[in-house]
């Protein structure tokens, strides 16, 4: 009886460690999952990485302003060469949905139905996917101000906002949370996603 239930112990000891290891694993794969081990970055970083690419990021906004459409606005954010981590094409008029998808094949751009949107062709992506690349960006928006994504974080998304014109009411850029102005011609940007905090982790 004694030998049965030590091995019985035994058993139960390892279907515990077993459990155990399991769990961690999974804990440990949801957080990848979810970007928890993301980078954050804080304002002093974010005008750092700004500065030292300002010249490629005016060469990128340049760029997409010659190619994008002209009755649409694009947002764009590349996951490689080929997937698109979003693509989202609205009216600009009247901000009604054309298009959204996430995690697709770039071409998708290139289907009869958005092909006659965009009007963007292979080599024009590659090279807006190059010029994001020496932006060390990774996504492109159109609008006012224009948003160039920086890099995402866990859900959240870190956002460069430059400004294209000079009466743009720039108060709403300044809220101390999810926007900080750092001058009439820059903005940055945390998006918290769908949950979590939507305010900077780091304003310093």
């Amino acid at each position: 009886m004694n030998r049965f239930f030590k091995y019985l112990l035994i058993i139960i000891s390892v279907i515990g460690v077993v459990f155990l290891i399991g769990s961690i694993v999974t804990v440990l794969m949801i957080g990848c999952a979810f970007g928890s081990f993301d980078k954050s970055y804080s304002v002093t970083e974010l005008k750092d990485e700004y500065y030292s690419k300002e010249a490629e990021i005016k060469d990128l906004i340049n760029y997409y302003n010659k190619i994008k459409p002209e009755n649409y606005s694009v947002d764009i954010e590349f996951k490689n060469d080929k997937i698109l981590e979003r693509l989202r094409i609205i009216y600009k008029d009247s901000s009604n949905v054309v298009y959204q998808n996430w995690n697709v094949n770039s071409n998708v751009l290139f289907t009869e139905k958005l092909k006659g949107i965009a009007g963007w062709n292979e080599e024009q992506i590659a090279v807006l996917k190059n010029k994001l690349d020496k932006a060390n960006c990774i996504s492109v928006e159109d609008g006012e101000p224009l948003k160039i994504g920086f890099k995402r974080s866990g859900l959240g998304m870190f956002s460069f906002n430059v400004f294209q014109e000079i009466n743009t009411d720039r108060s709403k850029y300044n809220d101390g949370c999810e926007y900080i102005l750092v001058n009439r011609n820059l903005a940055f940007q945390y998006g918290g996603g769908a949950i979590g905090n939507q305010c900077f982790p780091n304003k310093n």
